[in-house]
C-alpha cells in the first residue's frame, strides 16, 4: 500500500509540473503590435524624390521578439529595421522609404513583415499619388547627335502592310545657339523617301521631317531594321545615323467566303518540337509536316529564323491542293547552354494565316 500511495505522490508531481510548463509557455508570448499597418503619402512630387515614413510597433507580448524577415513588394521601396531582439514593452520602428523615379501617378505598395511572434506575418500598406516631374527638353529629346537632339535613333514604323506606303513624322531639336540646317539629301535604301527638306532649325527650338516607308518596293517581309543616314551643315559630326524599324505583313484584300473557301490554306501537323536534353555541339534536325488543304496553289514566300544557330530547309515553294510537304529544321548547338526556344517564320498566301509560326526547343546541358 505504501509503494501504491508512493506512486500516486510521484505522478501527480509530475502532472503538476507539466502544468506549471504550459502555464508558463502560455503566459510568456512573444506578440507585437503595430501603432497603424497603412500609410497613406497623398500628392508627392516627382522631382522631390525619396519619401519615407516609420511605421511604429510595440512588444506587447512577455517574452522577447525578433523581425526575422522584412520584404517589400517592389524595388522602389525599401524597408530599414533593426535586426535585434525587442524586451517586452519595448518599441521599435520599420522606416519604408519610396523612390517616385519614373513611377508617376497612383501606387500602392506592400511590405511583409515576419516574426519570430505572433503573428508570424503581418503586412504594411502604402499609397499615394506621384505628380510627374515637368519633361525637360533633354527628357523629351533624349537622343543627342551632335548640336542636334532627337526622341530616339529608331524610327519605328511598328507593324505596316504591302497595301500602301505609310509615313512618319522625326522631331528634331536644335540645342546649339546657331541655326541649324537639315540637308535635302540622306542615304537609305530606296524604299525610303524623306521630304519636308530642307529644314532650317533655329537655336533652342524644333522643326519636323517626314520619313515615308515604300513597303512594295521593299518587297520584303516580316522584321525590317535599315539604316537612314541625314546630313546637316553642322562643320563637326554632319553625319546623323538613325535606325527604322518596321514589321511588313502582306496585304490581303476583303474576301468572301466564296473567294476564302477557294484560296491555298497551309495546315502542320504539329507546331512545337521538343528535342529534349542534348549535348553542348550537337546538330539536331526535325521536320514539320503540313499540307495545302486549299484549293488554290500554296506559295511560301519566305522564312525567318530568329538566329543564325537555326537553318529551315524546304523541297520547293509552290505546293498543289492536298499536297503534302517538309519544313526541315536544323538546330546547331555549338556555344549554347541552357533552354533553347527558337522560332521560324513562314509567310504564305494563305489569307487567313499569312503568317505561322514554328517553335523548336532544346535544353543543351554543361
Amino acid at each position: 500500500m505504501k509503494n501504491i500511495h508512493l506512486l500516486k505522490s510521484s505522478i501527480a508531481i509530475v502532472f503538476l509540473f507539466f502544468i506549471h510548463i504550459s502555464v508558463y509557455a502560455q503566459n510568456n508570448t512573444a506578440k507585437i503590435t503595430f501603432l497603424e499597418e497603412k500609410y497613406d503619402f497623398g500628392t508627392i512630387e516627382e522631382s522631390n524624390g525619396q519619401v519615407t515614413h516609420s511605421f511604429k510597433f510595440v512588444n506587447t507580448g512577455t517574452d522577447s521578439i525578433r523581425l526575422t524577415s522584412v520584404r517589400a513588394s517592389c524595388g522602389c521601396t525599401t524597408p530599414y529595421w533593426l535586426k535585434s531582439a525587442l524586451s517586452p514593452g519595448d518599441t521599435g520602428k520599420i522606416e519604408v522609404a519610396f523612390n517616385p523615379l519614373n513611377r508617376p501617378g497612383k501606387f500602392a505598395k506592400t511590405v511583409t513583415v515576419r516574426t519570430s511572434g505572433e503573428p508570424e506575418t503581418k503586412l504594411l500598406r502604402i499609397s499615394g499619388y506621384v505628380d510627374p516631374k515637368p519633361k525637360t527638353i533633354k527628357d523629351e529629346f533624349s537622343t543627342e547627335m551632335g548640336g542636334i537632339r532627337l526622341k530616339s535613333k529608331f524610327i519605328n514604323f511598328g507593324n505596316i502592310s504591302t497595301e500602301k506606303p505609310v509615313s512618319q513624322k522625326v522631331e528634331v531639336y536644335n540645342q546649339s545657339e546657331d541655326t541649324i540646317i537639315v540637308l535635302d539629301r540622306f542615304v537609305s535604301g530606296d524604299f525610303i523617301k524623306v521630304t519636308k527638306l530642307p529644314a532650317v532649325i533655329p537655336p533652342n527650338k524644333s522643326t519636323s521631317i517626314e520619313v515615308n516607308y515604300l513597303p512594295k518596293i521593299k518587297n520584303d517581309l516580316g522584321f525590317m531594321n535599315d539604316p537612314l543616314t541625314l546630313f546637316t551643315d553642322e562643320v563637326e559630326n554632319s553625319n546623323k545615323a538613325l535606325n527604322i524599324i518596321a514589321t511588313i505583313n502582306e496585304y490581303f484584300p476583303p474576301m468572301t467566303e466564296k473567294e476564302l473557301a477557294n484560296a491555298p490554306h497551309i495546315e502542320f501537323e504539329s507546331l512545337e518540337y521538343d528535342f529534349g536534353h542534348i549535348n553542348e555541339g550537337e546538330q539536331l534536325s526535325h521536320s514539320f509536316i503540313f499540307s495545302n488543304t486549299g484549293k488554290d496553289t500554296l506559295n511560301i514566300r519566305k522564312t525567318n529564323t530568329t538566329c543564325g544557330c537555326t537553318v529551315s530547309e524546304l523541297e520547293k515553294m509552290d505546293y498543289l491542293p492536298n499536297e503534302q510537304g517538309e519544313i526541315k529544321i536544323t538546330f546547331d548547338s555549338k556555344g549554347r547552354r541552357g533552354t533553347q526556344i527558337k522560332r521560324i517564320t513562314l509567310f504564305t498566301n494563305d489569307p487567313t494565316a499569312p503568317t505561322q509560326d514554328l517553335i523548336i526547343k532544346a535544353y543543351v546541358r554543361d
